[in-house]
Protein backbone atom coordinates (compact mmCIF):
# COMPACT_ATOMS: atom_id res chain seq x y z
CA UNK A 1 0.00 0.00 0.00
CA UNK A 2 1.37 3.36 -1.00
CA UNK A 3 1.58 5.94 1.75
CA UNK A 4 3.46 8.37 0.39
CA UNK A 5 3.63 10.44 -2.67
CA UNK A 6 5.68 12.75 -4.16
CA UNK A 7 5.34 14.73 -6.90
CA UNK A 8 7.27 16.46 -9.20
CA UNK A 9 6.59 20.43 -10.24
CA UNK A 10 7.65 21.63 -13.57
CA UNK A 11 6.70 19.09 -16.71
CA UNK A 12 5.17 17.24 -14.20
CA UNK A 13 2.32 18.50 -11.79
CA UNK A 14 2.02 21.87 -13.65
CA UNK A 15 1.35 22.13 -17.16
CA UNK A 16 2.79 24.11 -20.04
CA UNK A 17 0.96 27.75 -18.58
CA UNK A 18 3.03 26.85 -14.91
CA UNK A 19 -0.61 26.10 -13.66
CA UNK A 20 -2.17 23.34 -11.38
CA UNK A 21 -5.31 21.82 -12.59
CA UNK A 22 -8.34 21.79 -11.18
CA UNK A 23 -8.25 17.74 -11.70
CA UNK A 24 -4.94 17.68 -10.10
CA UNK A 25 -5.62 19.84 -7.41
CA UNK A 26 -8.65 17.46 -6.50
CA UNK A 27 -7.01 14.61 -7.02
CA UNK A 28 -4.43 15.22 -4.60
CA UNK A 29 -6.93 16.67 -2.03
CA UNK A 30 -8.56 13.09 -1.98
CA UNK A 31 -5.37 11.90 -1.64
CA UNK A 32 -4.60 13.33 1.49
CA UNK A 33 -8.36 12.87 2.96
CA UNK A 34 -7.41 9.32 2.73
CA UNK A 35 -4.70 9.44 4.96
CA UNK A 36 -1.52 9.29 2.31
CA UNK A 37 1.14 11.80 2.23
CA UNK A 38 1.38 13.78 -0.64
CA UNK A 39 4.38 16.77 -0.98
CA UNK A 40 6.09 17.81 -3.49
CA UNK A 41 9.86 17.28 -4.30
CA UNK A 42 11.09 19.83 -7.16
CA UNK A 43 14.40 20.86 -8.42
CA UNK A 44 13.21 24.88 -8.12
CA UNK A 45 14.12 27.53 -5.31
CA UNK A 46 11.51 27.73 -2.15
CA UNK A 47 11.28 30.93 -3.51
CA UNK A 48 9.78 30.15 -7.19
CA UNK A 49 8.02 26.74 -5.70
CA UNK A 50 6.16 27.87 -2.06
CA UNK A 51 3.01 29.36 -4.14
CA UNK A 52 2.25 26.29 -5.40
CA UNK A 53 3.05 24.22 -2.06
CA UNK A 54 0.54 26.35 -0.25
CA UNK A 55 -1.55 26.46 -3.17
CA UNK A 56 -2.28 22.82 -2.51
CA UNK A 57 -1.76 23.20 1.25
CA UNK A 58 0.76 21.14 1.59
CA UNK A 59 0.96 20.40 5.42
CA UNK A 60 4.40 18.02 5.06
CA UNK A 61 7.91 18.77 4.44
CA UNK A 62 8.82 19.59 0.99
CA UNK A 63 12.01 19.19 -0.92
CA UNK A 64 13.58 22.33 -3.01
CA UNK A 65 16.26 22.52 -4.87
CA UNK A 66 16.79 18.77 -5.59
CA UNK A 67 16.78 18.16 -2.09
CA UNK A 68 19.89 20.65 -1.10
CA UNK A 69 16.53 22.23 0.85
CA UNK A 70 14.20 20.37 3.38
CA UNK A 71 11.50 22.71 4.84
CA UNK A 72 7.91 22.24 6.78
CA UNK A 73 5.81 25.29 4.41
CA UNK A 74 3.74 25.78 7.35
CA UNK A 75 5.67 26.88 9.95
CA UNK A 76 8.94 27.36 7.91
CA UNK A 77 10.87 24.63 10.29
CA UNK A 78 14.27 23.99 8.24
CA UNK A 79 14.82 20.38 8.17
CA UNK A 80 17.57 20.02 5.78
CA UNK A 81 19.48 23.18 4.41
CA UNK A 82 23.54 21.89 2.46
CA UNK A 83 25.79 24.61 1.04
CA UNK A 84 28.11 23.93 -1.30
CA UNK A 85 31.35 24.74 -0.06
CA UNK A 86 32.73 28.55 -2.00
CA UNK A 87 36.04 26.68 -2.98
CA UNK A 88 34.39 23.95 -4.59
CA UNK A 89 32.00 26.83 -6.37
CA UNK A 90 34.89 28.48 -7.57
CA UNK A 91 36.55 26.09 -8.98
CA UNK A 92 33.90 24.78 -10.90
CA UNK A 93 33.56 28.48 -12.19
CA UNK A 94 37.02 28.62 -13.16
CA UNK A 95 36.86 25.36 -15.32
CA UNK A 96 33.28 26.88 -16.90
CA UNK A 97 35.63 29.58 -18.21
CA UNK A 98 37.78 27.51 -19.59
CA UNK A 99 35.77 25.32 -21.77
CA UNK A 100 33.42 27.93 -23.00
CA UNK A 101 30.47 26.46 -20.18
CA UNK A 102 28.24 29.18 -18.67
CA UNK A 103 27.82 29.46 -14.70
CA UNK A 104 25.52 30.29 -12.60
CA UNK A 105 25.99 30.46 -8.70
CA UNK A 106 22.73 30.00 -6.80
CA UNK A 107 24.04 32.29 -3.46
CA UNK A 108 21.25 31.82 -1.50
CA UNK A 109 18.42 29.20 -0.55
CA UNK A 110 15.49 32.10 0.70
CA UNK A 111 16.92 35.64 -1.16
CA UNK A 112 14.48 37.03 -3.87
CA UNK A 113 17.25 37.61 -6.44
CA UNK A 114 19.66 34.47 -5.80
CA UNK A 115 21.06 33.70 -8.99
CA UNK A 116 24.79 35.40 -10.16
CA UNK A 117 25.81 35.58 -13.64
CA UNK A 118 29.02 37.33 -15.34
CA UNK A 119 26.72 38.12 -18.82
CA UNK A 120 24.01 36.81 -20.85
CA UNK A 121 23.31 33.72 -21.77
CA UNK A 122 22.46 32.50 -25.27
CA UNK A 123 20.97 28.89 -26.06
CA UNK A 124 19.12 26.24 -25.46
CA UNK A 125 17.93 27.08 -22.42
CA UNK A 126 16.93 31.18 -23.14
CA UNK A 127 13.32 30.54 -22.17
CA UNK A 128 14.49 29.95 -18.52
CA UNK A 129 16.70 32.86 -17.97
CA UNK A 130 13.59 35.05 -19.25
CA UNK A 131 11.27 33.31 -16.72
CA UNK A 132 13.75 34.10 -13.96
CA UNK A 133 14.96 37.44 -14.77
CA UNK A 134 13.92 38.48 -11.58
CA UNK A 135 15.92 36.62 -10.03
CA UNK A 136 18.89 37.42 -11.72
CA UNK A 137 21.99 40.14 -10.45
CA UNK A 138 24.54 40.50 -13.02
CA UNK A 139 27.97 41.02 -11.45
CA UNK A 140 31.67 41.42 -12.66
CA UNK A 141 33.42 38.50 -11.53
CA UNK A 142 31.65 35.47 -9.81
CA UNK A 143 35.23 34.27 -8.69
CA UNK A 144 35.43 37.23 -6.03
CA UNK A 145 31.77 36.46 -5.40
CA UNK A 146 32.52 33.63 -4.38
CA UNK A 147 35.56 34.99 -1.99
CA UNK A 148 33.18 36.96 -0.24
CA UNK A 149 30.93 33.60 0.98
CA UNK A 150 31.55 30.77 2.96
CA UNK A 151 29.36 28.71 0.98
CA UNK A 152 26.31 28.94 -2.13
CA UNK A 153 23.82 27.10 -2.71
CA UNK A 154 24.84 25.45 -6.00
CA UNK A 155 26.64 26.37 -9.20
CA UNK A 156 25.17 25.39 -12.57
CA UNK A 157 27.25 24.66 -15.70
CA UNK A 158 25.16 25.57 -18.74
CA UNK A 159 26.52 24.63 -22.48
CA UNK A 160 27.53 22.11 -24.99
CA UNK A 161 27.18 18.85 -23.50
CA UNK A 162 31.01 17.79 -24.46
CA UNK A 163 31.87 21.03 -22.71
CA UNK A 164 30.11 20.81 -19.66
CA UNK A 165 31.82 16.95 -19.11
CA UNK A 166 34.98 18.30 -19.86
CA UNK A 167 34.09 21.22 -17.13
CA UNK A 168 33.22 18.68 -14.54
CA UNK A 169 36.04 16.23 -15.66
CA UNK A 170 38.91 19.19 -14.76
CA UNK A 171 37.13 19.62 -11.28
CA UNK A 172 36.84 15.76 -10.28
CA UNK A 173 40.39 15.14 -10.96
CA UNK A 174 41.27 17.52 -8.26
CA UNK A 175 38.14 17.32 -5.72
CA UNK A 176 37.13 13.85 -5.40
CA UNK A 177 34.28 14.67 -2.98
CA UNK A 178 32.32 17.55 -1.32
CA UNK A 179 30.10 18.38 -4.03
CA UNK A 180 26.79 16.33 -5.83
CA UNK A 181 26.16 16.35 -9.28
CA UNK A 182 22.45 16.48 -10.82
CA UNK A 183 21.91 16.20 -14.02
CA UNK A 184 18.86 18.23 -14.70
CA UNK A 185 17.90 18.63 -18.71
CA UNK A 186 19.40 18.10 -22.13
CA UNK A 187 18.58 20.29 -25.11
CA UNK A 188 19.11 20.85 -28.55
CA UNK A 189 22.81 19.32 -27.69
CA UNK A 190 23.14 21.22 -24.63
CA UNK A 191 23.04 20.13 -21.20
CA UNK A 192 22.23 21.85 -17.43
CA UNK A 193 23.97 20.20 -14.81
CA UNK A 194 23.68 21.70 -11.30
CA UNK A 195 26.22 21.10 -8.89
CA UNK A 196 25.48 21.20 -5.22
CA UNK A 197 26.47 20.36 -1.93
CA UNK A 198 27.54 16.88 -0.68
CA UNK A 199 24.61 14.29 -0.04
CA UNK A 200 22.09 16.49 -2.80
CA UNK A 201 19.78 14.43 -4.59
CA UNK A 202 15.98 13.71 -4.63
CA UNK A 203 16.93 10.30 -3.64
CA UNK A 204 18.80 11.37 -0.65
CA UNK A 205 15.99 13.60 0.54
CA UNK A 206 13.36 10.47 0.74
CA UNK A 207 15.64 9.29 2.92
CA UNK A 208 14.57 11.76 5.18
CA UNK A 209 10.85 10.78 4.47
CA UNK A 210 11.34 7.38 4.71
CA UNK A 211 13.04 7.60 8.21
CA UNK A 212 10.33 10.10 9.62
CA UNK A 213 7.14 8.11 8.55
CA UNK A 214 8.63 5.02 9.20
CA UNK A 215 8.31 3.54 5.88
CA UNK A 216 10.23 1.55 3.12
CA UNK A 217 10.47 2.37 -0.19
CA UNK A 218 7.87 0.34 -1.39
CA UNK A 219 5.11 1.94 -0.09
CA UNK A 220 6.21 5.22 -1.84
CA UNK A 221 5.02 6.65 -5.05
CA UNK A 222 7.04 9.26 -7.19
CA UNK A 223 5.92 10.92 -10.20
CA UNK A 224 8.16 12.85 -12.42
CA UNK A 225 9.50 13.76 -15.79
CA UNK A 226 12.99 14.74 -16.20
CA UNK A 227 16.38 13.44 -15.97
CA UNK A 228 17.37 14.88 -11.81
CA UNK A 229 13.92 12.12 -11.10
CA UNK A 230 15.72 8.96 -12.35
CA UNK A 231 17.93 8.04 -9.16
CA UNK A 232 14.60 8.81 -6.79
CA UNK A 233 12.17 6.20 -9.25
CA UNK A 234 15.03 3.66 -9.06
CA UNK A 235 14.05 3.61 -5.52
CA UNK A 236 10.15 3.72 -5.02
CA UNK A 237 7.12 1.67 -5.03
CA UNK A 238 6.18 2.61 -8.09
CA UNK A 239 7.75 5.31 -9.96
CA UNK A 240 5.27 6.99 -12.81
CA UNK A 241 6.99 8.96 -15.24
CA UNK A 242 4.86 11.62 -17.69
CA UNK A 243 4.27 11.03 -21.13
CA UNK A 244 6.30 14.07 -21.41
CA UNK A 245 9.06 13.20 -20.35
CA UNK A 246 12.10 11.87 -22.49
CA UNK A 247 12.31 8.10 -23.22
CA UNK A 248 15.14 7.88 -21.11
CA UNK A 249 12.90 8.68 -18.10
CA UNK A 250 9.52 7.17 -19.14
CA UNK A 251 11.24 3.81 -19.90
CA UNK A 252 12.29 3.04 -16.08
CA UNK A 253 8.85 3.83 -14.81
CA UNK A 254 6.47 1.28 -13.40
CA UNK A 255 4.28 3.29 -15.65
CA UNK A 256 3.85 6.33 -17.64
CA UNK A 257 1.05 8.56 -17.39
CA UNK A 258 -0.52 11.31 -19.56
CA UNK A 259 1.19 14.61 -19.76
CA UNK A 260 1.35 17.58 -17.79
CA UNK A 261 -1.29 18.80 -19.90
CA UNK A 262 -3.46 16.40 -19.64
CA UNK A 263 -3.49 16.01 -15.96
CA UNK A 264 -1.51 13.09 -15.81
CA UNK A 265 -0.66 13.53 -12.18
CA UNK A 266 -4.31 13.41 -11.37
CA UNK A 267 -4.81 10.21 -13.60
CA UNK A 268 -1.67 8.34 -12.05
CA UNK A 269 -3.27 9.50 -8.18
CA UNK A 270 -6.96 7.72 -9.35
CA UNK A 271 -4.83 4.57 -10.92
CA UNK A 272 -2.96 3.88 -8.02
CA UNK A 273 -4.44 5.52 -4.70
CA UNK A 274 -8.09 6.61 -5.33
CA UNK A 275 -9.54 3.42 -7.15
CA UNK A 276 -7.12 1.50 -4.97
CA UNK A 277 -8.65 2.63 -1.52
CA UNK A 278 -12.45 2.36 -3.23
CA UNK A 279 -11.60 -1.56 -3.81
CA UNK A 280 -10.67 -2.04 -0.04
Amino acid sequence: MIKLVCIDLDGTLLDSKKCISERNRESIRRAVELKVHVTIFTGRSFGSAARYVRELKISIPAVFQNGALIIDPVDMKVYRSIELDSTLARHFVESCRAHSVYPVVYESFFSEKDMLVEGPYHGAFEEYFRSNAHRITLVEDLTEELRKRNGVVEVALVGNVEDVNRTIGKVSSIFHDGYTIVENQKKDGEAFVEIFGPNVGKEKALEFFLDMYGISPKEVMYIGDNLNDISIMRMVGISVAMMNAPEEVRKIATYVTESNDDSGVAKALERFILQECVRE
